[in-house]
């Protein structure tokens, strides 16, 4: 018998695929996922095909799922790293699956968004580090206030409870999902290699010394997991990291060793333009290695290894809160990236 039944909007994107994943795997959860373009070998969990800009469609979709427990919200409006996410489009998503799914769910229990450090304006330029979830608002419009602020107005006199995570830099290898920290950097590091180039850093000198911090997608959804069940989460926030800082300066070189090259120094590119022509020799690497066929534009979202790489200030959130709630996993990054790549070569995605 499952204990909780999840709705997981945007379940094809790498937080919500992980999700299904490992809910599915520990016995205790029932899945069904929300997906415009559905992943095409979900395991054990069921997808519904449905565009969650469109209230209509959402509330006919949504209508047969009485049983739902949880709404594990994982869904973002499409984008490119370099362009501003749209807070409308973003919130009236969110919108659209709660108008459709409370009236027919009379036994949900817990509404959980996943959002990320930009809470803080980590993706404008310097900000406080440390930061923690109590830290005042910016003074900019964010989708994560929208949204923020919509669960906690809807939740009020109800009988669910509404909670959130903030991770940064979200690390796991779904397939064919090119907004990939590890596939950037495993692509990268191949085509410099098959070009008999060291492996250099592509990013600026100011960013290879500064302080960063990620988090593996399965202690990521570990963390969803128990934020969204344990009670004294609710109506709270909670920064979700591996619980470790690094800096690529000291990862680099442990990188190169892996991928069996020599560390080169600090080249700054803008992957996006220097990248763009590389297709055939990531095809004569595919062929050269027997690997499967990714096509080259789905093999690396090159603009996300520039939103990466260029900022020159620490990332940093403070996870303690986390932590004094009950949660006490942690991962090793350095540990995480070497296994992703490991992982990576096993399947033949990458050499």
């Amino acid at each position: 018998m499952k204990r909780y039944r999840a709705l997981i909007p945007g379940v094809s994107g790498v937080v919500g695929r992980r999700l299904a994943e490992y809910l599915t795997e520990s016995g205790e959860w029932e899945v069904t996922g929300l997906a415009r373009r559905p992943p095409a070998d979900p395991a054990g969990y069921r997808v519904i095909a449905v565009d969650l800009t469109d209230a209509a469609a959402c509330r006919t979709a949504l209508r047969p799922l009485t049983d739902i427990t949880h709404v594990l919200y994982c869904a973002r409006y499409d984008h490119t790293t370099a362009a501003k996410e749209p807070t409308d489009i973003n919130l009236g998503m969110l919108r659209n699956v709660l108008d459709a799914i409370e009236p027919m769910a009379r036994g949900l229990q817990h509404v959980h968004l996943v959002h990320g450090s930009k809470y803080y304006g980590s993706d404008l330029g310097p900000f406080k580090t440390p930061a923690k979830e109590s830290d005042p608002r910016i003074p900019v419009a964010n989708w994560y206030y929208a949204q923020e602020d919509l669960a906690i107005e809807r939740s009020r006199g109800k009988s669910w409870t509404w909670s959130a995570s903030r991770p940064h830099g979200i690390c796991g290898h779904a397939p064919g999902i090119g907004r990939s920290m590890a596939m950037v950097i495993a692509v990268y590091a191949a085509i410099s290699k098959e070009l008999g180039q060291p492996l250099q850093f592509p990013g600026t000198p100011g960013n290879f010394q500064a302080i960063y911090q990620v988090v593996d997608a399965t202690l990521l959804a570990k963390a969803i997991a128990w934020i969204s069940t344990e009670p004294k989460c609710a109506g709270q926030a909670f920064n979700v990291t591996n619980g470790d800082y690094l800096r690529w300066v000291n990862l680099w070189p442990r990188f190169a060793e892996f991928f069996g090259m020599e560390p080169g120094p600090v080249k700054t590119l803008r992957l996006a333009q220097a990248m763009s022509g590389q297709g055939p020799v990531w095809d004569r690497i595919v062929r050269k290695h027997g690997l499967e066929p990714t096509p080259y534009e789905r093999a690396a979202l090159w603009s996300y290894g520039d939103f990466i790489f260029t900022p020159g200030y620490d990332m940093m959130s403070d996870t303690l809160k986390l932590r004094r709630h009950g949660f006490w996993e942690v991962v090793d990054s350095e540990e995480m990236f070497l296994a992703l790549f490991a992982h990576l070569r096993r399947q033949k995605i990458i050499p």
